[in-house]
C-alpha cells in the first residue's frame, strides 16, 4: 500500500487575517538596532532586562519578547504573573522577572508553576515563599524590591534590613536580584541620586554583611541615559527599546529608531460643498468646496478623541488636517490639498510617508499626556503586524 509523502512545512510567516483596514506595523530590526545601542552605552558586563509589559507598550509582547530572546537578553521583565504565562505559552525560554508585587501571596506559587521571578517586597512575603519552597521541596528564586522614593510598591530602605536578615537565614530560598523603581530620572537628577544612595547602603548592607550574591539594578530608560552611576549590574530599558524618547531631547544620549507605525486606508470620499459641518456636534464646517476622506479608525482604536480638530494624518506624504470629531470606529480627515488622492490610499497615523513623519510625541502634545500612553492605548483590536 502505497502512504502519501509528508506535506512539505511551509516557513513563511502568517501574518494576521483582517478586514478593516487598521493596522500596526511593527519593524523588529528596528527593535535589534535599539536593543545594540543600548548594549553599546552599557559597560561589557552590564546586563540588559527589556521590559516587554503591557503588550510591550503596545507594540506587540509576544513578538517582541521572541525578539529579546533571539538577542540573548539576560531576562525579560513582565507586570503581571497574566503577562508571564502568555509568554511561557508563546514558547519563550529567558527568564521572566514579574515586576512589582504579588497578590495574594498565594499566587506565589503560579509563577513558581510557570518558572517565573517573582518580586517580594515584604517579611511576609519572604515568609510565603519559603513555605512554599518547603512544600514543594525546591529552592525558589526571587528579586527583592526597594522603595527608595516612587511611593509604589517595594520595601523601605529602614525596613528592609530586617527583610535581608530573614532572607540570609533562609537557604530554602534564594534571593536572585534587588531593585529600586526611579520617580524622576526625566527630570530631577538631584533625587534620583538621593534614591540611588539610599538603595547602594541596603544592597552594600546585603552584600557585605550578610554575605549575599545577586544582582542589583535600578534603571529604566531616563536613568540608563542620564546616569551612568545608576546602572549597575542591570539596566532595565522600556519606552527606549521602543525607539521612544523618555525626555525631552534624548536624542543627545542615543538615536534610536520607531519600531512602531500605525497605518490605516481611505474607505469613503466625497466632494462637500462650503458650509458643509463634519461629523458630531458640528465643530468643523468647510470654508470651501472640499473633499472629505473616511478613515476606519476611531477611539475605541485609541485614536484619542483629544486629536479631534487638531491631529493631522499622512496622505501620500502630506499632512491632512482630522476633520471634526474623532468617532468611535471612524475618523474623517480633509484631503482637498493632496493631489491625485483617491480610495484605498495609505493613511499614517503614527509613522513616516514621504518626507513628512508624525511622531507618538505629537499625539502626546496634544493629549497632554506622554508617549508611553500613546501607544499603549492603541486598542487590542487593531491587529500588530511584525515586518
Amino acid at each position: 500500500m502505497k502512504t502519501k509523502p509528508p506535506a512539505a512545512v511551509s516557513t513563511v510567516r502568517r501574518q494576521p487575517v483582517f478586514f478593516r483596514q487598521n493596522w500596526v506595523e511593527v519593524d523588529k530590526s528596528d527593535f535589534h538596532f535599539n536593543l545594540k545601542k543600548i548594549k553599546e552605552y552599557l559597560a561589557k558586563d552590564t546586563k540588559i532586562l527589556p521590559v516587554i509589559k503591557a503588550n510591550a507598550y503596545g507594540h506587540g509582547g509576544v513578538a517582541l519578547a521572541k525578539e529579546a530572546q533571539k538577542a540573548g537578553v539576560y531576562s525579560i521583565g513582565v507586570s503581571s504573573l497574566e503577562e508571564g504565562i502568555q509568554f511561557r505559552e508563546a514558547g519563550i525560554k529567558s527568564n521572566i522577572l514579574v515586576l512589582g508585587s504579588i497578590f495574594p501571596l498565594s499566587n506565589l506559587s503560579v509563577a513558581v508553576a510557570h518558572s517565573l521571578t517573582p518580586t517580594v517586597s515584604s517579611i511576609a512575603g519572604v515568609t510565603a515563599l519559603e513555605d512554599l519552597a518547603v512544600k514543594i521541596n525546591k529552592k525558589l528564586n526571587f528579586h527583592l524590591e526597594i522603595d527608595t522614593g516612587m511611593g509604589r510598591v517595594g520595601a523601605l530602605p529602614d525596613a528592609a534590613f530586617a527583610i535581608i536578615q530573614k532572607i540570609a537565614q533562609t537557604p530554602e530560598i534564594s534571593m536572585d536580584g534587588m531593585y529600586t523603581h526611579f520617580s524622576v530620572a526625566d527630570t530631577d537628577p538631584v533625587f534620583t541620586r538621593k534614591q540611588l544612595e539610599a538603595f547602594l547602603k541596603v544592597v552594600k548592607y546585603a552584600k557585605t554583611v550578610c554575605g549575599l550574591k545577586f544582582i542589583s539594578h535600578a534603571a529604566n530608560s531616563a536613568a540608563l541615559f542620564r546616569d551612568k552611576r545608576t546602572h549597575l549590574d542591570m539596566v532595565r530599558p522600556g519606552i527606549s527599546l521602543y525607539g521612544l524618547s523618555p525626555f525631552r531631547n534624548a536624542e543627545r544620549f542615543m538615536k534610536l529608531k520607531p519600531v512602531l507605525s500605525w497605518k490605516t486606508k481611505i474607505i469613503f470620499m466625497k466632494r462637500v460643498p462650503s458650509g458643509y459641518s463634519v461629523s458630531y456636534g458640528r465643530t468643523y464646517v468647510t470654508n470651501k468646496a472640499s473633499v472629505i476622506a473616511t478613515i476606519p479608525v476611531g477611539y475605541a482604536d485609541g485614536y484619542n478623541r483629544l486629536l479631534s480638530n487638531k491631529g493631522d494624518v499622512l496622505v501620500r506624504g502630506k499632512r491632512c488636517p482630522i476633520a471634526g470629531r474623532v468617532t468611535m470606529d471612524m475618523t474623517m480627515i480633509d484631503v482637498t490639498g493632496v493631489k491625485g488622492v483617491s480610495l484605498g490610499d495609505e493613511a499614517v497615523l503614527i509613522g513616516a510617508q514621504g518626507k513628512e513623519q508624525i511622531k507618538a510625541d505629537e499625539f502626546a502634545k496634544i493629549q497632554d499626556t506622554i508617549n508611553y500612553e500613546v501607544t499603549c492605548a492603541i486598542s487590542p483590536r487593531v491587529p500588530r503586524i511584525v515586518v
